[in-house]
């Protein structure tokens, strides 16, 4: 059994080296191919076009004949960098993707919610909206952690990286290329608990925000490796005050007790779940560590998948068509989305998670007077939108998301063959 880690050599092929996902027929050769390489020391083996799932849908018709198998060999990895909030994260996920030819998905932002395609920004219209429909972002959880609103900004939160992960899961599928994940839908529960413990979610919040990620992780395959920065919340703290931005500075959520909460939440709830099937790289982060030692042990890490082993078994396939289904499914979103927001016997449906039909209704009629707002994205003739003899645009739509930045522009993306 082969999959994304391996790279297989086949007798009497006129393509030499071939990657598959599926199983392999015993009269061939195979050699398994389980370690990462840097580009500088890979193989430069020629690969078909990425399926441009950017702008096509993954349809079965369209897939029938894509040469889905050949574009995947060691690099086709998804990597996760966690760790506390100020501890140098993004240069390591920079670090990560420079060296091994990933694709970097920075961190989602409450920008993407509320700043549309037009560069119109929603939360101007706070100060007409009842607070029961009021955005919440960021800045204000950080001024205002008690603000009424900070459950419907968890929950983006949720939805964000719900998303966001799918997009990751669609990329490495379609190109071959691997990504590297700047957090991800695996941290929410450690920031969910630090935050009940704090005061600033309730019990119930917290119980459904559970049940959703229950629900919603059923359909994803889990990432090769994590790596964890791991540093105290005293350099925490003292790290954020070098970064000097003023709203954590000034914020009173930066506890010490808020920051043990997370790490503890995370080490034994995320990484104790994931690490039965994915490999776990936990550096003592407390001085800044050299990225190099990193990228030197994600070499050495031994990343063969076989049916004989439980870690990374979420990456074995039986063929090509499980592989386009799964395309089609993380492109569409909409069947996870509904999966994670099912309503079932445990759904408490806790009024904090719900506006109500009037603000809604409020909502609406703001909505209506806001120019970019009545068309949908792509179809608006005041911003010079062509609407006559126009593309299916429906795959850079976002479940959640009025900006979808992981599928704009991916053709620009450099893929490293």
């Amino acid at each position: 059994m082969t999959s994304l880690l391996a790279v297989n050599v086949l007798k009497g092929n006129g393509v030499v080296c071939l990657t598959r996902l599926c199983k392999i027929p015993n009269n061939h050769n195979v050699i398994q191919v389980a370690f990462m390489k840097r580009l500088s020391l890979k193989e430069n083996l020629a690969k078909p076009k990425p399926f441009p799932y950017w702008e096509k849908k993954c349809s079965t018709l369209r897939l029938a004949l894509d040469p889905t198998l050949y574009r995947y060999d060691e690099n086709s990895k998804l990597i996760i960098v966690d760790g506390l909030p100020a501890t140098g994260k993004t240069k390591v996920c920079q670090k990560l993707a420079e060296e091994f030819g990933l694709l970097y998905m920075p961190p989602p932002t409450h920008d993407e919610i509320f700043i549309n395609a037009y560069g119109y920004d929603l939360r101007e219209l706070d100060s007409k909206l009842p607070i029961g429909i009021q955005s919440c972002d960021l800045k204000l959880f950080l001024k205002n952690p008690l603000h009424p609103q900070v459950p419907a900004f968890q929950l983006n939160w949720l939805y964000m990286r719900y998303e966001q992960y799918m997009n990751a899961l669609l990329h490495i599928l379609s190109t071959g290329q691997g990504v590297v994940l700047n957090r991800s839908i695996y941290s929410d529960v450690a920031f969910c608990d630090a935050m009940h413990n704090a005061g600033y979610l309730n019990k119930a919040v917290v119980a459904e925000f559970n049940l959703m990620k229950k629900n919603g992780l059923i359909g994803f395959l889990r990432p090769h490796l994590i790596v964890y920065l791991d540093s105290p919340p005293e350099v925490v703290q003292q790290n954020i005050k070098k970064r000097g931005n003023m709203d954590e500075i000034n914020s009173k959520v930066f506890t010490t007790q808020y920051l043990s909460d997370i790490d503890k939440s995370y080490k034994e709830k995320s990484l104790s779940w994931l690490s039965s099937h994915t490999h776990i790289l936990m550096y003592d982060w407390s001085k800044e560590g050299n990225v190099s030692d990193i990228i030197m042990n994600v070499e050495n890490l031994d990343l063969e998948i076989s049916e004989s082993k439980s870690m990374l078994k979420d990456w074995i396939f039986a063929d090509s068509d499980e592989i386009h289904m799964l395309m089609a499914t993380y492109q569409e979103k909409n069947q996870l989305f509904s999966e994670m927001d099912r309503v079932t016997s445990e759904t408490t449906l806790t009024p904090e998670l719900w506006y109500s039909p009037y603000d809604l209704e409020a909502h609406e009629e703001l909505l209506k007077t806001v120019e970019s707002e009545k068309y949908q994205m792509g179809y608006h003739p005041a911003y010079g939108d062509k609407v006559l003899f126009k593309k299916d645009t429906s795959v850079l739509m976002s479940v959640c998301r009025r900006t979808p930045r992981d599928l704009v522009n991916y053709s620009e993306v450099k893929l490293p063959y």
